[in-house]
């Protein structure tokens, strides 16, 4: 039933196809979540355009200093919003432009009586106050650079009446209520869509309102993806509810989900990344498999068990019994084994960031608060030759390039270090003068924390940190467009032709670990809290078949052995071709004892680890195997009458031997890797 149960939930739950239904089915809450939050933004902004329009209009807000009154208020009690302005018509003020504008200077609000320009001239940078009269209703405009703002705004622009008028037809002026685009850029980046799933706004003619890239902002989509390989991804198929994509360049996939914003004619995008989505439900789904290995695994001993009590009522039958459950317990190290040797996942454990475009970057550095105005220097890494020195220590060798064409950083000296440096030797290697590139070889020894726990089966990530230059205020950031391919498998960055003994590279890639500090290290213009830094990565897999010749194939021998030297307990002389005694058995296991003490200390002499990994315990279960059978054979010759040892000739002990050792290390195995 248990076997039933399990397979009947993964079926109905765990296969590929449900796993990609069921996160898409979340990545799309999550797109009408961001939808939610964004229109109800949008809704408050609307909404105050309106109640002040409502309040001009009726009278209630009677003079000059009851109006400048009611924008400061709105402007203190909305942080999201950046300026306010009442514009009159001239018709209503004697062929004069009279206007109250509020702008927000950072956290402070200014006050700027009257607009300097004409905003009555047909112009693109005044269609806030064109378009609303062209309609006779409110609405949302398009993005533009506000001439008095000095900023790209979108706004809501109502328009308003005079009450003592009385002509309900004439409209007396504008209200309108703005967003600067980069607010709005930090509103959407504040969605929770992961570490690299992020959002994005276009207008109805494809004008970016929002996106994690501000150089972006304002742009025409269409324009955009001709030049950026990225916006490519977000500008096919825009009147579609979502889709999903891969980006040949870096192999990664994507949803992509687009919503209409209503009362506008604006879309909401939402790009989530399909394996960040994925990771945890593949985890999930790697122990569902495990946990109906150990239901089948329990369903075919039960059902041989079955058998034997069935059909046979000899001694046969226990050894047949012993031999399966021993198979089974082989068996499912060996299915836990291949998970461990052929599935990995990204480096989450140490807060990394995992960055594949420029866009990915930008989306984590405004994550982690980065101003979007300081400079970005990129740059890029090639490894030529990897040496492990020691368990913690690794020798690097390649080159670092920066491209140095921004002011601040033109110089030819290196931008950026090595923190986690033992030793380093960086000699300037060569310079493109055509595009501001200097190159650097370098070669250094870093000291880094491994996790060898799960020895001969692990997997490492071997990093280069980068810090820029605190000076400088610069941010480090990937040169993608050095490397012809960034998918992680085609190992960019990394020598082809690499040897690293005992390991094989597996993926490398770029990403972010956001730090902190308890000092500016003198800098006084240094920010050392929430400190985004560069990092390249470089994973690596053990060769498993060099533990396994030197280390597991010697436990191996000696378990056999062992057991071997079991079967010399018994008092039948019939039975063997060496007679039995204590001694004798105590000193093949002394034997086997110093055999294994020695290949044991090898293992820790070769490996230099601290801790208890995997591998030892395979030792310390046949330490006490060898205890136990030394014992066995004490009180077995000693004639004691403890009945489970002398029952038939020290039947059940010897049965019980591989059952019991090869059920502890499949236990062992399970609380290690599950």
């Amino acid at each position: 039933m248990l076997l039933i149960q399990t397979v009947y939930e993964y079926k109905s739950s765990k296969t590929n196809e449900i796993i990609l239904e069921e996160a898409e089915e979340d990545a799309h809450k999550q797109a009408h979540f961001a939808l939610k939050k964004i229109v109800e933004e949008l809704d408050s902004t609307r909404l105050i355009a309106e109640e002040i329009s409502t309040d001009l209009s009726s009278g209630k807000l009677k003079n000059d200093s009851m109006i400048k009154a009611r924008l400061l208020s709105e402007m203190e009690n909305n942080p999201g919003i950046f300026s306010i302005v009442v514009a009159y018509s001239p018709s209503v003020n004697a062929g004069q432009l009279h206007s109250f504008h509020f702008k927000r200077d950072g956290s402070y609000v200014k006050d700027y009586s009257p607009i300097q320009y004409n905003y009555t001239s047909d112009s693109e940078n005044t269609a806030w106050y064109n378009n609303p009269l062209k309609k006779g209703s409110g609405l949302w405009n398009s993005p533009y650079f506000g001439t008095a703002d000095r900023k790209y705004l979108i706004d809501y622009s109502v328009p308003f009446y005079l009450a003592e008028s009385g002509n309900r037809d004439e409209i007396a002026g504008i209200v309108g209520v703005s967003h600067s685009l980069e607010g709005i850029r930090a509103e959407v980046g504040d969605l929770d869509l992961g570490n690299t799933g992020y959002g994005f706004i276009l207008s109805g003619k494809g004008v970016v309102i929002s996106c994690p890239f501000q150089k972006y902002l304002c742009g025409n989509i269409s324009e955009l993806a001709k030049e950026y390989s990225d916006f490519d991804l977000i500008s096919q198929n825009v009147t579609d509810g979502g889709y999903r994509v891969t980006n040949s360049r870096t192999g990664q996939s994507f949803w992509v989900f687009h919503e209409s914003i209503p009362s506008t004619d604006w879309t909401l995008g939402i790009v989530l990344p399909l394996e960040e989505t994925l990771m945890e439900k593949k985890t999930e789904k790697n122990r569902a498999v495990i946990l109906i290995m150990l239901a089948a695994f329990a369903f075919s001993f039960s059902l041989s068990l079955l058998f034997i009590s069935l059909y046979r009522h000899d001694l046969g039958g226990l050894w047949i019994l012993a031999f399966i459950f021993s198979f089974l317990c082989v068996m499912g190290m060996g299915f836990i084994w291949y998970f461990a040797l052929n599935y990995s996942s990204p480096p989450c454990g140490n807060g990394d960031l995992v960055v594949f475009d420029m866009v990915d970057v930008e989306t984590v550095l405004q994550h982690s608060g980065t101003d979007p105005e300081t400079p970005r220097v990129p740059t890029g890494v090639f490894l030529e030759t990897m040496e492990f020195s020691s368990s913690n220590d690794i020798i690097l060798t390649g080159y670092v390039w920066q491209n140095l064409s921004e002011p601040s950083a033109d110089k030819a000296s290196p931008g950026f270090s090595f923190p986690e440096s033992k030793e380093v030797t960086i000699e300037k290697a060569y310079v493109n003068e055509n595009e501001g590139v200097v190159g650097w070889h370098f070669k250094t020894t870093l000291r880094q924390q491994f996790d060898y726990s799960r020895y001969p089966f692990d997997r490492e990530y071997v990093w280069i940190r980068f810090w820029g230059n605190a000076s400088e205020g610069n941010i480090l950031i990937p040169d993608f467009d050095s490397y012809d391919s960034l998918m992680p498998e085609n190992l960019p960055g990394l020598e082809r032709s690499l040897v690293l003994e005992g390991w094989e590279p597996q993926k490398t890639f770029f990403s972010y670990r956001v730090n902190s500090y308890n000092t500016d290290f003198g800098a006084g213009n240094f920010s050392h809290s929430n400190v985004s830094e560069l990092y390249f990565n470089v994973e690596i897999k053990r060769n498993f078949k060099d533990p396994f010749v030197s280390n597991l194939l010697s436990v191996m021998v000696i378990s056999i052995l062992l057991f071997a030297v079991l079967t010399m307990t018994t008092r039948d002389e019939k039975k063997t071709l060496f007679s039995f005694s204590s001694s004798g058995v105590l000193s093949y296991c002394s034997s086997l004892f110093f055999v294994l003490i020695v290949a044991h200390a090898s293992l820790r002499t070769r490996a230099s680890m601290h801790d208890i990994i995997y591998l030892e315990y395979f030792y310390f279960i046949m330490y006490l195997a060898i205890l136990a059978v030394s014992l066995n054979s004490i009180v077995f010759g000693s004639g004691m009458n403890i009945r489970f040892i002398t029952a038939k000739d020290n039947l059940y002990v010897k049965l019980l031997y591989w059952p019991v050792i090869l059920g502890c290390l499949l236990l062992i195995t399970l609380l290690n890797f599950y």
